[in-house]
């Protein structure tokens, strides 16, 4: 700015000087034109002095318009009392499902569905449905790196708990110091990321929602590989020989010691991924004789990128008496006429594809499927309770479209089949829809 300044009055003297010699000073005495000149020469100083004080205006002001520009970035960045900058996020989330046969709530219940020729069957029957209730929104909170150290956290809630899942409740809640997290947050053991992609909010068979009190180190091995263990809430698990469905814990349940979860998760270049799971917890009860016992489970699961466009996601569980770490299984354990813990063990599997159709329209066909054993104590002492199953399978084909960025509006056709220990069947037959707004 100041070489503008003096560049002008240079120019603005040089013209001045010219038009002084090419005028008709030659008219004029000597004395005249000098007197003259010494008038212009007085005005241009004026006028410098004036465009001095200008500049120096315009460069005062240039740090204030700097910093209210910044200002105005800025509140895209908001900051806590604690200094900690966070971001908010969530969606609004509408579902609705019209339901040919199936259980008597919104989303998915398959160990539940009514069995053929029952009452209930004809009352869930031909109905339609529709909830809110799946909104959520979340806040991710980081704090300046304090020397070489990274600290943040989580907090997300939505309105979907309750046993009517129509429930104010927290999802995560928790913090991070590095490698370390405290809080609540996925179980170690659950990979949601391998489930393949519906419109049903509570998923299907072999999903897993589990969100649990934990304290986790991860362990980055190097770009690809990583190591993860946690110390689990263990929770007290469902068990009944009553023959009720709603998931009544064991009231002589004692907790003696949190679950613990192993993982390593492995990334290859082009995008595929594997993960193996371990979980270990002893389950014990003051009930009659005071047993326990060690209930455990072992999981593999990935994504493969069969082509630029195509995604197959699967997982494999096994597990022993424990409920908490897949859904839609059965009782954890029961007690024979001597008070002994009797545990459910049980085998599950998903498998979807999802192929990219074009830039906005994506479909996944998928599959799940629980087999109980039934070679063993449990399955002996549940045969006749019509609330256990034997065998739970779903499948389900579904069509995505994302019109713009925030918005996926979703269409789906499900089937699943429950069969009991006696063989006795029901059927979850809908078609569900979703319109989805992330923010």
């Amino acid at each position: 700015m100041k070489k503008n300044v003096k560049f002008l009055a240079k120019t603005t003297l040089s013209l001045s000087i010219l038009m002084l010699a090419t005028s008709g000073y030659a008219a004029m005495t000597l004395e005249e034109q000098v007197v003259h000149l010494q008038q212009q020469v007085q005005e241009l100083q004026s006028l410098m002095q004036q465009q001095k004080q200008t500049s120096e205006k315009i460069s005062a002001e240039l740090p204030i318009l700097k910093e209210k520009s910044v200002l105005k970035t800025d509140l895209k960045q908001l900051v806590t009392k604690g200094g900690a900058e966070f971001e908010l996020y969530g969606n609004v989330r509408a579902d609705a499902s019209y339901q040919f046969k199936g259980p008597s709530t919104m989303y998915n219940y398959i160990s539940a569905v009514p069995l053929e020729g029952t009452v209930n069957e004809g009352n869930n029957s031909d109905k339609f449905q529709s909830t809110l209730n799946a909104t959520r929104f979340g806040f991710n909170f980081k704090t300046p790196k304090i020397g070489e150290h990274s600290i943040g956290g989580k907090v997300e809630m939505d309105f979907f708990g309750g046993a009517g899942r129509d429930t104010f409740r927290i999802r995560h809640a928790y913090l991070t110091y590095d490698q370390w997290l405290v809080g609540q947050t996925w179980s170690n053991f659950n990979a949601v990321e391998y489930f393949p992609e519906t419109v049903d909010a509570s998923l299907s068979v072999g999903g897993s929602l589990t969100r649990v009190p934990q304290v986790k180190y991860s362990y980055p091995v190097d770009k690809n590989m990583n190591l993860a263990f946690s110390l689990e809430d263990s929770k007290a698990e469902t068990v009944t020989t009553s023959g009720t469905q709603n998931f009544t814990t064991d009231a002589n349940a004692k907790l003696k010691f949190p679950s613990a979860v192993g993982r390593l998760n492995y990334k290859f270049e082009n995008g595929s991924a594997l993960s193996g799971r371990l979980f270990l917890t002893q389950k014990a009860t003051n009930h009659a004789g005071n047993d326990d016992f060690l209930a455990w489970g072992a999981a593999l699961g990935g994504k493969y990128q069969v082509a630029e466009n195509t995604l197959l996601r699967f997982d494999y569980n096994h597990i022993k008496g424990d409920t908490k770490n897949v859904l839609w299984s059965n009782y954890a354990y029961v007690f024979d006429v001597n008070g002994e813990m009797k545990p459910n063990e049980f085998d599950v599997v998903t498998l979807g594809l999802t192929q990219k159709i074009t830039p906005k329209i994506r479909s996944t066909l998928g599959l799940g499927y629980m087999r109980a054993n039934t070679d063993n104590h449990f399955a002996d002492l549940v045969r006749n309770d019509l609330t256990q199953n034997k065998e739970l399978t779903e499948g389900w084909i579904n069509l995505f479209y994302n019109p713009v960025k925030p918005i996926n509006l979703g269409v789906e056709y499900m089937y699943g089949e429950r069969k009991t220990f006696t063989d006795q069947k029901g059927i979850d037959n809908r078609v569900n829809f979703t319109a989805i707004y992330d923010f």
